[in-house]
């Protein structure tokens, strides 16, 4: 999608643990959840905005929340070490204006 018309962007972290040699390894991906007027992109997964009913997270230290993407197919969880407030508080206002 155009990043012109992407209304907010949160960055997200994934950990992959594998062992290697008899060690664990652990290894952090970086993505983005990126939020567009009637579409939202995360990593791999493209939801379209119909299906996504709410957005909240939980703050587990001044580091790290948990955004959780309510939709028509469960509850996804992001990892962030970003403030999600600007993100879901965006997301909020576009739902609203479709309602």
């Amino acid at each position: 999608m155009d990043d012109l018309n992407m209304l907010s962007m949160l960055p997200c972290v994934d950990t992959e643990r594998s062992i290697e040699a008899g060690q664990i390894k652990m290894v952090q991906k970086e993505y983005e959840l990126r939020l567009y007027k009637d579409t939202l992109i995360a990593s791999t997964t493209e939801y379209a905005l119909a299906n996504v009913w709410d957005v909240s997270y939980k703050s587990f230290s001044e580091q790290t929340s948990l955004l959780y993407l309510h939709t028509h197919r469960g509850v996804h969880a992001y990892k962030t070490h970003v403030d999600p407030d600007h993100f879901v508080t965006t997301f909020k206002r576009i739902k609203n204006d479709h309602y």
